[in-house]
């Protein structure tokens, strides 16, 4: 699932390459994926790429947004050249690099012969016409909303175990499976750690380890983790795996030379990554 570097990469090459683009056509594959009449969309342009949580919102001219959700396994593959679609690494899930493929779900073309392509295996992801940006209802990561006081009464006014708040779309917005076990494995926290257990130094350490790796996340343009599942428009992968400290490490030694070993136990569904010794 991409999270929020995920995503604002995703946001970062759109904005690059497609503002001031205006729509020839959307052409509709897979209808309940799509919600809007496609052909109002017809001559209007980009004027903006912004993100909110894991969704991104393109404004165009007329004030009108198309909102983009790629939940589990979306992809946005931008093509200068729509008539010659070819990437050069071999597209997850598609078996080829030319597009369309089986796994496109809407195409968006540009009168200037451009366009990009939303692929989605499990179709789950979905493109929304609106007249107002869609978003979680908490505040994103990246924020500047998104103090550490808004995050230590957060923190303190649950019970439940701090990977699962971490995840909590509706606390926090960005946060996904792959970056909450990184900070708190830089934070030195059990995933199974109940919140309202943090002293206030644990709380602030998460904090500072939580922007750490959203930063990190960023810079490394993502995560393209086992499943390759995740891709930038320019269809490359992410290297943020080839950064990971414990997350996917089950089983290895822990980097901080501990001597400890990386466990996984599941939480809410999903696994959870961190070394005995470290994190407590």
């Amino acid at each position: 699932m991409p999270e929020l570097p995920e995503v604002e990469t995703i946001r970062l090459e759109l904005q690059d390459e497609i503002i001031g683009k205006e729509i020839k056509s959307v052409d509709v594959l897979s209808k309940k994926q799509f919600f809007g009449n496609p052909k109002t969309l017809t001559g209007k342009k980009i004027k903006k790429v912004d993100r909110t949580g894991k969704i991104i919102n393109i404004l165009l001219n007329d004030g009108t947004f198309i909102n983009i959700h790629l939940k589990l396994t979306g992809q946005i593959l931008f093509a200068p050249d729509m008539s010659h679609a070819v990437f050069k690494n071999i597209i997850p899930f598609t078996a080829t690099n030319q597009m369309p493929c089986k796994t496109t779900r809407i195409i968006v073309y540009f009168k200037d012969g451009s366009g990009f392509f939303f692929n989605d295996l499990r179709k789950f992801a979905w493109m929304k016409i609106n007249t107002h940006p869609e978003g979680p209802k908490s505040i994103d990561v990246l924020s500047p909303d998104f103090t550490l006081d808004y995050f230590q009464k957060t923190v303190t006014s649950s019970k439940r175990p701090i990977k699962i708040l971490l995840m909590d779309q509706e606390k926090m917005a960005g946060i996904g499976n792959i970056y909450a076990n990184e900070a708190l494995f830089i934070a030195r926290i059990s995933p199974e750690r109940r919140t309202n257990s943090l002293n206030e130094n644990e709380i602030k350490n998460l904090y500072e380890a939580i922007k750490q790796v959203i930063r990190e996340g960023i810079k490394y343009k993502g995560s393209s983790a086992a499943d390759e599942a995740y891709i930038t428009p320019k269809g490359k992968k992410g290297e943020m795996q080839n950064h990971f400290r414990v997350y996917q490490k089950e089983g290895q030694k822990c980097p901080k030379g501990c001597g400890g070993i990386v466990k996984r136990i599941k939480q809410g569904g999903r696994s959870s990554f961190f070394c005995p010794n470290c994190q407590s």
